[in-house]
């Protein structure tokens, strides 16, 4: 065939330059809508071809939001008018987000309108009688652990017998809630929540009275995960002197972790670490609850938490991408068994976490990340978790010091199986709270 390599030359030419075009317009739309980047390309591309077809964009919608499974449409499709969890809980939006067939557009105002909406429900909610049928199970537990921080430091400041009361009215509740009667799936997974939840309480109440804490100065009561609320509505989290913005990332029905002094130890070490501008570094064996911890303290923080496994197809290029979606989306990013990385990724990989932790710290609106300009949302997190190395955990090897250094580590040897054990039996028995 005459002139074959100048035609092969140039097809090749012509097809790298389709492949470059084609990824400049999938970072063009990564940016107008920052959870893009936790989606690869061939799903990306099936969204943007297919944006005037609902069923499409409601498969992908659970790889884009932690909670929402699917949106109900009104009729024609033209706007969405609720957002539904996978076990099937409906949460009507505040606003109607019109469909258009620009889907960056709309899914970003379905953001919006999703954290608008928890945030008018939650300051509903909050100081009002509950009802657990009609109420989200995210802005009940929300809303009790609100009422619970006010009410125990009342209680607190008024001294032992004040305590002693409170945790007869706990005890109380507790009997309401497992001796209601229910034929619905969907109110006994609310009523579990809210059960553990008030387990984990009586506890801290318990530990209180034990201390003989006498203020809400004194450090029992400051070690704990607290939550206020404004004049607005809007919830802050407190533990010791680090403090966080809820925020409001819809959770649907997420199974909820069993409280232990171990959870506790984690979660003050996590928002600590946090308050400092460093990341997280639970390790231990398998099996300790070190991703579930992680995964349990986003959901409190209300935050969309993603976890990626650190096997041989993350490399420092694709790792470059995803922080570059958690610090525009504000979301936690928790990297399993991060020690099976090669030496040479971790080396590359410890300065882009330099970067993004030191624009956190500073408060940065915008940094400098890949050789592009993005903006910074300080709630962004990032966390490892480990295997010891050795001990039959093959492919594992110590991090190296420069980036031990940008995490604060806890141990997570063993797991409370018998407390875990005893809850769980406790919240799947209704009617039997003398246990307590």
């Amino acid at each position: 065939m005459p002139q074959l390599v100048e035609t092969l030359t140039s097809l090749l030419d012509q097809l790298e330059r389709c492949q470059k075009a084609l990824s400049d317009f999938l970072e063009q739309k990564r940016k107008a809508f920052p959870r893009f980047y936790f989606i690869g390309d061939d799903d990306l591309l099936e969204i943007l071809g297919q944006a005037k077809n609902p069923a499409v964009i409601q498969s992908h919608l659970k790889k884009l939001f932690a909670g929402i499974f699917s949106v109900q449409f009104s009729e024609g499709d033209a706007s969405i008018i609720a957002m539904c969890s996978l076990e099937g809980e409906v949460v009507p939006l505040a606003e109607p987000v019109p469909v258009s067939d620009t889907v960056e557009v709309w899914l970003a105002l379905l953001n919006t309108q999703m954290r608008a909406t928890l945030v008018q429900l939650v300051a509903n909610t909050i100081g009002s009688r509950l009802n657990i049928a009609a109420t989200p199970s995210q802005v009940l537990d929300l809303a009790e652990r609100v009422t619970f921080t006010r009410q125990c430091e009342e209680a607190v400041n008024r001294g032992r017998p004040a305590l002693e009361k409170f945790k007869g009215e706990l005890l109380e509740r507790l009997g309401q809630y497992t001796s209601l009667e229910t034929d619905e799936p969907l109110v006994t997974l609310k009523v579990k929540a809210l059960v553990l939840d008030l387990i984990h309480h009586m506890d801290v109440v318990d530990q209180l009275i034990a201390a003989g804490t006498s203020s809400a100065g004194e450090w029992q009561w400051r070690k704990q995960l607290r939550f206020g609320a404004g004049a607005d509505g809007k919830v802050t989290i407190h533990m010791v002197s680090a403090s966080f913005d809820y925020t409001y990332e819809y959770q649907g029905n997420a199974p909820k972790l069993v409280h232990t002094p171990l959870t506790d130890k984690c979660y003050l070490t996590l928002t600590q670490a946090m308050f400092m501008g460093y990341g997280g570094n639970p390790y231990g064996p398998a099996g300790t609850g070190k991703t579930e911890s992680v995964k349990a303290l986003g959901g409190a923080f209300g935050r969309q938490v993603l976890v990626f496994n650190c096997d041989e197809g993350i490399d420092s290029k694709s790792m470059g991408r995803i922080f570059m979606g958690l610090v525009k989306c504000g979301a936690w990013g928790c990297f399993d068994e991060f020690n099976r990385l090669l030496p040479d990724q971790l080396s590359e990989i410890s300065q882009q976490i330099q970067v993004i932790q030191a624009a956190i710290k500073a408060r940065q609106p915008r940094m400098e990340l890949e050789g592009t300009t993005t903006e910074v949302d300080a709630n962004a997190g990032i966390f490892v978790t480990m295997n010891p190395a050795g001990k039959g955990y093959g492919g594992r090897s110590k991090l190296p010091d420069n980036l031990k250094a940008l995490f604060r580590a806890v141990a997570m040897s063993a797991p409370n199986n018998e407390m875990i054990a005893e809850v769980r039996l406790l919240v799947t028995a209704p009617h039997h709270t003398s246990h307590t």
